[in-house]
C-alpha cells in the first residue's frame, strides 16, 4: 500500500486547516436541515430578493458573437469603452486603452502582485478591512502587514502606521475606498498625502473602489486616479455595480507617468495574455447591461437607507423600553454604538455587551438562530465589541434579526 509520504508535497504557500469552528459547523448544520434561521451576513445581492429585469440579462447574453472566440488580453474593446463611459459619467476622463478585463476584483489583485512583486516582497493592506487580501496575498508567496485605520478619525488612514510600516521590499499599498466594513471614503486630502508618499518610498497604490456608487452622501468630495505622476491601479466591477457577481467581470486601470505606464502595460498584457479568463458573452452584453445600472442601484440604495432607519430605530428603541422577565431598564445597559458608513453596505456595531465577540456570536446562533459577523473577523482588535452586519437584507429580515440580537444581548452574560 502506498502511504501519502509517495505522493508530492502540497503547497506551503499558506497554512492549511481541516475541519470547521463551531460557528460555522452549525451553520451548516442549519442550511442542510433548512432550519428557520436569519442570516445577518448575507452579502450576495443575487440572494436579497432584489428585482433583476431577468429576461433581458439572459437576452444579452445571448450574441451570435458569444459562440465565436477572438480573445484580446486587455478585453474586447466595446467592453472597455463601455467602463471608460461609465467613468466619464462620474467625471473622470478613465480611457479603454487603460483597462484590462479580468474576471473578479481577486484575479485583479493576483494580476497586479504578479506584475509588481518578487516572492518575499510585502503589501499593505488596510485594517480593519476584508481578510480577502491576505490569502490572496499567500496564495502568490508575498508577505503582507496592516497599516491601521483610525476609529476616533472617521476611520482615515494613519499615516504614521502607514508610513512606519513600509520597508525596501514594500511593492504596493492597498486602499478600499468605500472601506469594507467600516464604509470610510478616501478624502482627496488622504490621496495626496498617500501619493506622496508613494513616490517618496516608490511602490504602487492599488485602490479598490467596488462600492463607489454606494455613497450615502453623493456632496462628498470625490478623488481622481485617472492622471497621476505615481502608479496608481483602479480596480472595480460589475459584482457591485449591477449587482451581478455571478457574471465575472472586473477591470484593472493603470495610471502613472507615461513611460512607466507603457511598459506597465506590455507587462500586464503578457499576464492577462497568459489567463485570459473573462468570457466573451459577458464581454459582448456589457454594454446592454449597464442600461439597467440605475434600475438595479435604485434599489439596493433603497434598501441600505431604509435598513439604516431600521437600525437607528432599533438601537434607540433598546435604549427607552423595558424587556419583559429582564430586571431593570434597558437604560441601564451599556450604550451600543452605530457606526454608520460612509459608502457601502455595511454597518458596525459596538458595545460593551459583546466583549468576547466570537462566543457572543457563537451563543446567539444556537439561542436566537442569528448570524452575523465578528469584529475580529475583519481586524477589529478582539474585545474592542465589534460587530459587522449587511444592509442589503430584506428590510423585515433585518428588523427581525435585530429584535432576537437585541433581546439575546440583555441577558447575555
Amino acid at each position: 500500500m502506498i502511504g501519502p509520504e509517495e505522493f508530492p508535497l502540497f503547497s506551503q504557500r499558506f497554512e492549511f486547516h481541516s475541519g470547521e469552528n463551531e460557528l460555522y459547523f452549525l451553520v451548516k448544520q442549519y442550511k442542510e436541515k433548512e432550519e428557520n434561521w436569519i442570516d445577518l451576513t448575507l452579502s450576495n445581492p443575487t440572494k436579497a430578493r432584489l428585482v433583476y429585469p431577468s429576461e433581458a440579462i439572459l437576452h444579452s447574453l445571448s450574441k451570435p458573437g458569444g459562440i465565436e472566440y477572438d480573445p484580446n488580453p486587455k478585453g474586447i474593446l466595446s467592453a472597455r469603452e463601455t467602463v471608460s463611459l461609465y467613468y466619464r459619467e462620474r467625471g473622470l476622463d478613465l480611457l479603454a486603452e487603460d483597462l484590462f478585463l479580468v474576471s473578479s476584483s481577486s484575479e485583479a489583485y493576483s494580476y497586479l502582485i504578479k506584475l509588481l512583486c518578487d516572492p518575499g516582497d510585502q503589501l499593505l493592506i488596510p485594517s480593519p478591512g476584508y481578510p480577502l487580501f491576505e490569502f490572496v496575498s499567500m496564495m502568490d508567496s508575498v508577505d503582507f502587514d496592516s497599516y491601521q485605520l483610525e476609529e476616533g478619525s472617521d476611520w482615515k488612514i494613519n499615516f504614521s502606521d502607514l508610513e512606519s510600516k513600509i520597508t525596501s521590499k514594500t511593492k504596493i499599498v492597498f486602499v478600499v475606498s468605500p472601506n469594507n466594513p467600516t464604509g470610510n471614503i478616501l478624502s482627496p486630502e488622504e490621496f495626496e498625502k498617500l501619493k506622496a508618499l508613494a513616490k517618496k518610498k516608490k511602490f504602487a497604490i492599488v485602490i479598490d473602489e467596488v462600492f463607489i456608487d454606494y455613497v450615502e452622501d453623493p456632496s462628498l468630495p470625490r478623488i481622481d486616479p485617472s492622471h497621476s505622476d505615481v502608479p496608481i491601479f483602479t480596480v472595480n466591477g460589475i459584482s457591485k455595480i449591477l449587482a451581478l457577481p455571478q457574471m465575472k467581470l472586473s477591470w484593472i486601470h493603470v495610471s502613472g507617468q507615461a513611460d512607466w505606464k507603457s511598459e506597465c502595460k506590455e507587462r500586464l498584457e503578457i499576464i492577462a495574455d497568459t489567463y485570459l479568463s473573462v468570457g466573451t458573452p459577458i464581454q459582448l452584453a456589457l454594454p446592454e447591461l449597464f442600461q439597467w445600472r440605475k434600475m438595479i442601484q435604485g434599489q439596493v440604495q433603497r434598501r441600505i437607507q431604509r435598513n439604516l432607519q431600521i437600525i437607528e430605530s432599533q438601537i434607540n428603541g433598546m435604549r427607552e423600553t423595558e424587556v419583559a422577565g429582564v430586571p431593570g431598564s434597558q437604560k441601564d445597559l451599556p450604550k451600543i454604538r452605530i457606526q454608520n458608513p460612509q459608502g457601502g453596505w455595511y454597518s458596525i456595531l459596538r458595545s460593551d455587551l459583546w466583549k468576547e465577540e466570537e462566543e457572543f456570536c457563537l451563543q446567539l446562533l444556537k439561542e436566537e438562530k442569528v448570524l452575523i459577523h465578528s469584529g475580529p473577523m475583519f481586524g477589529f482588535t478582539e474585545g474592542s465589541g465589534f460587530l459587522v452586519l449587511s444592509l442589503i437584507l430584506e428590510n423585515d429580515v433585518l428588523e427581525e434579526g435585530l429584535n432576537r440580537l437585541i433581546r439575546f444581548a440583555n441577558r447575555y452574560k
